[in-house]
Order: C-alpha cells, then sequence, then structure tokens
C-alpha cells in the first residue's frame, strides 16, 4: 500500500468517515464547515444532517 502524505488529505466525510483527497469530488457545508463524500450527499438529499442547509459541490 502507498503512502499518502497528509497534505493531500483535506479531511473526512462527516457521515461515514472515507478520507477526502486534494482534487476528490466532495461537497462542503457553508454553515458548519463540514465535509461530505458525494455518496453519503446523495444519500441525505444533498443537506447537511447538522445544521440542515444544503451541501455545495467542491471539484
Amino acid at each position: 500500500m502507498a503512502y499518502v502524505p497528509k497534505t493531500l488529505v483535506l479531511g473526512r466525510c462527516v457521515r461515514c468517515g472515507k478520507k477526502i483527497y486534494k482534487g476528490d469530488e466532495y461537497y462542503y457545508c457553508q454553515g458548519c464547515g463540514v465535509s461530505y463524500c458525494p455518496i453519503c450527499a446523495k444519500k441525505t438529499q444533498g443537506k447537511c444532517q447538522i445544521c440542515g442547509k444544503p451541501l455545495v459541490k467542491k471539484p
């Protein structure tokens, strides 16, 4: 397994814990500042589970 530098990891999905890497597609909540992977964003219908605001897609 290859080593991935910590500078390439942006964070983890709040719902499932999957690592989100720089360059990956992910969703971000502007209200509370948490990140979601695309699968979890789809499962939550594009709304943050914490504050209820819509999620914004990040490239």
